[in-house]
């Protein structure tokens, strides 16, 4: 049975490898965004499980990559329907079954 621990550093809010545990967080929460400020990305952990990730945020959203996938694929689903009303447009129409 293997045990995986998170390891941190509590020394004046140092993180190691971009994780800090969530207590450690809002003792020092002025230090993690010195360090997010300074480009690094975060994870916050809490008993021992990432919670979330700060990360800097993009001057241009065009720069993440996990935006421009998500928005190349939404255009690619938008190429095969036509742009308006796809279905019934009168009450009726979409009353009756």
């Amino acid at each position: 049975m293997t045990n995986s621990y998170v390891a941190t550093v509590a020394t004046i809010g140092v993180c190691a490898m971009g994780v800090m545990s969530i207590r450690e967080f809002n003792k020092n929460s002025s230090a993690a965004f010195a360090k997010v400020q300074a480009g690094e990305t975060l994870d916050i952990t809490k008993n021992g499980e990432v919670i979330a990730e700060i990360r800097p945020k993009r001057k241009n959203r065009m720069d993440d990559p996990e935006f421009r996938a998500k928005r190349e694929k939404l255009l690619a689903s938008l190429k095969d329907k036509p742009l308006g009303l796809s279905g019934p447009a009168s009450y009726d129409e979409r009353t009756s079954r």
